[in-house]
């Protein structure tokens, strides 16, 4: 009886959208075009940037994040790692072979504004 349902195929666009998210939920990462502006979002300069190949159940991916100072690099791009390949296992049925991440950018972390006493 299943092989009666056909196939289902997941976009790239849709497979790197998924990656984006798990992306930017991990702790330490800078909230997208936080840093860049809107000239830098218009021109497609904001990060995070992804790439997915997906060849039949199977995806590699490559990430570059910015990252939020002082957070450890090793940290945040193991957690990246790990939180893409479960989500695009979770929400598109592929299996991550590999998922490369580049922190291209470190950004200081948004600090509350003092006040004066």
């Amino acid at each position: 009886m299943a092989e009666q349902r056909g196939a289902v195929r997941v976009t790239d666009r849709v497979v790197e959208r998924i990656a984006r998210t798990a992306v930017l939920q991990v702790d330490g990462v800078a909230p997208e075009g936080s840093t860049t502006g809107a000239i830098g979002g218009a021109l497609g300069r904001t990060y995070p940037r992804v790439d997915c190949t997906v060849a039949g159940d199977h995806v590699r991916v490559s990430v570059e994040i910015e990252m939020l100072w002082p957070a450890s690099a090793a940290r945040v791009a193991r957690e990246v790692q790990e939180a893409v390949a479960d989500q695009l296992g979770r929400y598109a049925g592929l299996r991550a072979d590999t998922v490369h991440v580049l922190v291209a950018r470190v950004a200081a972390a948004a600090q509350e504004p003092r006040r004066v006493q």
